[in-house]
This record gives C-alpha cells, structure tokens and sequence, in this order.
C-alpha cells in the first residue's frame, strides 16, 4: 500500500475533495456562492490572528495596553497581525452587510431561503458585537471612553438597566473585570457564536439550493469555475485587508517612524480614567445611529438605543414573509434603500459637525499627542512596573498644559504673537508664554508693553505684562517708564544686555555656579538692587528675589506661596498658594510633583529622545 492508498484508507480525504468537485451548484447561484467563501475566509483570518494576539494579551487595567504596544512595536510583524485583525473584523462587518443586502435586492431572501436570510442578519449582528467588544481590549483612551458610552446605555432600560450594567462592566466602574468579561465574550462566546451561524449558514443554503434545483435543476459543476470564483474573492478580500493594513506605507510623513506606528491599526494613549475623553465616537458603521440619537432628550435615549435598533432587526427578520409578492418586494426595497440613505445622511452630518467643533477637534489633537508621547517615553525609558500610563502623569510635556490650564488659565495667558496657545478669558497676569526668557525679559523692559492693556481683547492683541493687573502703575512698572530709558543710556546698550542676559541665566544655571562680577555690577547698575535681592546684594520684602530668579527651585516656591517674604509678600496679587503647606499636604490645592511638574513644562525641562 502507498502512502496515497494509505491517506485514502485512513481518513477518505482524496474521496471528499472529489466528491466536493463533482458537486454541483444551482445555474443562478454563482454570485450568492461568493458571499460565503468571502465571509468564511475573512473570519478565518480573524481567528487565526487573534489567536496569535490571544498568546501576548494580558488582560488588565495596569497590563491590558502594555501587551497590546509589545505587539504592536516589538514584535516581528506584530503590527500586521494585529492589523489584518482589526480590518478584517471591519471587512468581515462589511461583507455580511453586503450579503445581506444582496439578497435582499436580489429576491434571495424569499421561500425557501429564510432560514439563509436570517443567518446572514445573525452573522452581521455579532460581528457587530465582536467588533465592540473588542475595541475596548487594547484599553486605550479612545477605546475606553467609548466603551464606557456604550455600557451606560444599558442604565436606560427600567428595571434590570443597573443589574445588566453591573454584569457587563464586573462591577459599579470599568476596570480588570471589564476587560476579563469582554476578553471572554470577544474571543469565546461571540467567535463560536459566529462560527455556528456560518455553519447553519451553510446548511440552510445548501437544502435551499437542493430545493431550488428539484425545480431548476442542478446544472453546473462547482469545479472548476465556481471554486475559482470563490479563490479570486477570498484573495479579494485579503487584497483589501492588506491594502487597509498599509495604506501609510507610501506618506512621506512618517519616513523614519517604526513600523506599528503607521503600519496596522494604530494604538492610541493608554486609557486615563481622570482624564474625559471628549471625542468618544463610534466606528463608522455605527456615526448614523450616534447622530440620530442626539436628536432625543436623555429620558428618551432608550428609543434610538434600543428600540428603534431593535425594531429595524426584527422588520429585517419578517421581510422574507411578505417578499413572495412584487408588491412585498417592492416595500422591503424602499425601506432598505430609505434606511440606507438615513444612514448615510446621518453620518455625513454627524463628521460634519465634527469637523466644526473645537472642542472635538482640541480633544483629537490632545489625544494623537499623549498616544506619540507614551510611545517616545517607552522607547527612552522602558516600561515601569507602574504601567505606560505612569509615564504620562510623570511626564512634564504632558501633565504642564493640563495642570496650568485647570490652575492657571484663569489669570495667566500662555500664547505666541502668532495667537497660538492658551487664552485666559479675561486676563489679569502676565502672559507666561516664553517665560523666562531674555526675550520676555527685554518685553517686560519695554516702556510700551509693560502696562499695555488693549481695548478689545484679540488673539493676537493682548496684556503681555502688567497691564491687566493691579501692578499696571506699580513700581516697577514707574520705574520703567520713567527712568530705564536713561540708565540705558547713561551705562550703554552693552551694559543693558549683559542686565538681561544675567537676570534670565539664573533659570539655568547649575548648582554653585554663581553669576560674574559684570553680572552682578550689571544688575546693581540699573538699580534693580533698589527692590530686588541679588545674592549678596540689595535686601528682601520690597519685590521677589532675583536670586535663581525663574530657576525650578523659584519656581517651585513661587507657585507654592507667592506670599512668601522671598516673593510678593503682602503685596501678592490674589494668585493663590498651590502648596504653602509641605508638613499637611492634604491642605494644599496641588500635590508636591505637581508643582514640580507645571515648574518643568515653564522651563520645557523634559524628556527629549
């Protein structure tokens, strides 16, 4: 017996493929054929790949995005998988939905075909699912946020909307048992949900086909033509994933950039539970219910949510019952077509609005930046035990615009000349953008801008310095009005920048380095002495000391209390004191290392690859 003889004794699989040659298929069936093969391929490809990411997930709050980013940037091909799963679940979504609505246009849905109908509507409906389930496993901040949307819904149904809420999430707030229960349905429950319906799918196919040919007759052969007719679909269909996975790899823009982040299904931020995201949106097959739904007020969310959705299914499930008239026909295809249209009316509305509203388009930008971010930290830094996203919170760049903005943004701009940056919206304190630069110093010098307070606020036209504060016509503000322009002349314009020059290389200079004796001659020659201690010179109490003037530990003690002796005194502007207690921290509005934080964003002291 030869091995072929032996392949065939054994296990009959020479037999099956030339019984499933020599099958044949109805005459009208070639393009319904196609449908299947397609949509059998592309879950195979989910499977397959998702089994691969299976091996490196970890599902939990503190492990859940780290393992996603190790395979997404560490391991070889990593981001192809990872991305042939993510597209393939959008064009597994897509096919089902074009199938069905093949049949629908085609009067495939009619008797004896019900059964084949409703299986394509199952198919879509969990692969629906499969694709929110899983958009919360890499436990990302988009992802996240619009998982916690979603689950809340489920607070609108009377009754069990608490009980069922509680169920999805593992308790009163998302967190590891969220991530265990999706993971669970995601891979478990939904995939062989799936693949039983694909199987029934078959099944029921295959009896209406018998049907149809006991009255059409089984004419033609499935092999060759109608088996190469499902391989060009299948390739198809790997032909639109690949393109989807690498539809960057030609932008000049991330010439240089790894591979995972341009290549795949990009990976936003980790998930920040103190931090909203106000961009939560679904993915696209779900924008024209998202719109439609803020047509209703809270106390009727329920309709658009639940029952308008479930009410389309259940229609869709009855058209078969009535399709067997032309007339039947003809009402299932205006309501299809009208739905589709809503559908995409909808969703153009929904991007429409989008597109003009700052808050969604500041929340994206916010969003593209922290995911960049985390990403340079890990390849500077490493991943700590804390997780990815202790990273950001210890992160100067990151935390120092959050912070100013929730502490400081009601007094203080931080804006270029360009009108770029953060706006107060009504100023009261120096605008802080460029702090402490010689630059600024030179603007603060400046007998036309120090007490400037435009008419009308603009971006561009605004108080840099004192002008909206109660120091407008203070002392110093006098004193460069009145008598700078001649100590600049009387000492020279050489003797004026060495000043200048001196006052902001405190911000930088190293520890024990002491200024030069022309430095200090600078200083004292322009009689900053007069108000201002200088090391050794000129005495505390009258205006903040220019002793590492704007240097972080200046910094750090001037946001703690401004009101300190070394600072304003009593002459303090109604700027609060952040952290004047250290022995009660529980006392102080911000924490030690925030302080230290919003001191190292002034000075643009952090982490540069």
């Amino acid at each position: 017996m030869n091995l072929t003889s032996w392949i065939e004794d054994r296990t009959g699989l020479f037999s099956a493929f030339r019984q499933c040659s020599e099958s044949r298929v109805a005459a009208r069936s070639c393009c319904i054929s196609l449908w299947p093969s397609a949509i059998l391929f592309a879950f195979l490809v989910e499977v397959i790949s998702g089994v691969f990411l299976w091996m490196y997930y970890s599902p939990s709050a503190q492990t859940a995005w780290e393992s996603v980013y190790y395979v997404q940037y560490e391991v070889l091909g990593g981001w192809l998988v990872r991305g042939m799963h993510y597209y393939g679940g959008q064009v597994l979504l897509a096919l089902t939905g074009l199938y069905a609505l093949h049949l629908i246009f085609a009067r495939a849905y009619r008797a004896p075909r019900e059964l084949v109908f409703w299986t394509v509507v199952g198919m879509a409906v969990v692969t629906i699912a499969l694709l929110l389930t899983g958009d919360l496993l890499p436990w990302t901040q988009v992802g996240y946020w619009s998982t916690n949307v979603r689950t809340k819904f489920l607070l609108l149904l009377p009754y069990v909307g608490d009980a069922l809420y509680k169920l999805a999430v593992g308790g009163p707030d998302m967190g590891h048992l969220t991530l265990t229960r999706f993971l669970a349905l995601h891979a478990g429950i939904l995939t062989v949900a799936f693949a039983v319906l694909l199987w029934l799918h078959g099944w029921f196919q295959r009896k209406a086909l018998q049907s149809e040919g006991a009255e059409g007759g089984l004419t033609r052969p499935y092999w060759p033509d109608q088996a190469l007719r499902n391989m060009t679909a299948c390739c198809l269909v790997m032909a639109a994933i690949l393109v989807l996975v690498g539809r960057h790899a030609l932008d000049p823009q991330w010439a240089g950039h790894p591979a995972g982040d341009y290549l795949g299904s990009e990976l936003g931020s980790p998930r920040d539970p103190i931090d909203a995201y106000a961009a939560a949106r679904p993915d696209w097959y779900f924008v024209g219910l998202y719109q439609f739904a803020h047509y209703f007020p809270g106390h009727l969310k329920i309709l658009p949510i639940f029952i308008v959705p479930g009410t389309l299914v259940l229609l869709f499930l009855l058209m078969p019952f009535w399709a067997g008239s032309k007339v039947g026909h003809a009402v299932n295809v205006a309501i299809t077509a009208a739905l589709l249209a809503a559908v995409a009316v909808l969703t153009f509305e929904s991007k429409r609005v989008d597109a003009g509203d700052p808050i969604f388009q500041a929340s994206r930008a916010d969003e593209e930046e922290a995911a960049g971010r985390v990403k340079e930290l890990i390849r500077g830094k490493g991943v700590p035990a804390s997780g990815a996203l202790s990273l950001l919170w210890d992160d100067p760049k990151t935390q120092g615009p959050r912070l100013f903005q929730q502490h400081c943004i009601s007094c203080h701009d931080f804006s270029n000349a360009a009108g770029e940056g953060m706006f107060a919206e009504k100023p009261s304190a120096p605008n802080l953008y460029g702090y402490p630069s010689a630059e600024w110093l030179a603007g603060l010098m400046d007998p036309k801008q120090i007490s400037y307070a435009p008419a009308e606020l603009t971006k561009t036209d605004r108080p840099r310095y004192f002008g909206a504060t109660a120091f407008k016509n203070g002392d110093m503000a006098k004193f460069v009005k009145d008598n700078l322009r001649e100590l600049r002349k009387d000492a020279g314009e050489e003797e004026y920048q060495t000043m200048l020059r001196a006052v902001a290389a405190e911000a930088r200079r190293r520890p024990g380095e002491k200024p030069s004796a022309a430095e200090k001659q600078a200083i004292e020659d322009f009689s900053c002495v007069d108000c201002h201690r200088f090391y050794d010179r000129g005495n505390l109490g009258a205006a903040p000391d220019l002793t590492g003037f704007a240097s972080r530990e200046w910094l750090i003690g001037i946001i703690s209390n401004p009101a300190h002796k070394r600072f304003y005194g009593a002459k303090n502007d109604r700027m609060p004191a952040y952290a004047p207690s250290p022995e009660a921290p529980e006392k102080n509005i911000l924490t030690a290392r925030q302080v230290e934080l919003l001191a190292d964003w002034l000075l643009g002291e952090w982490y540069r690859p």
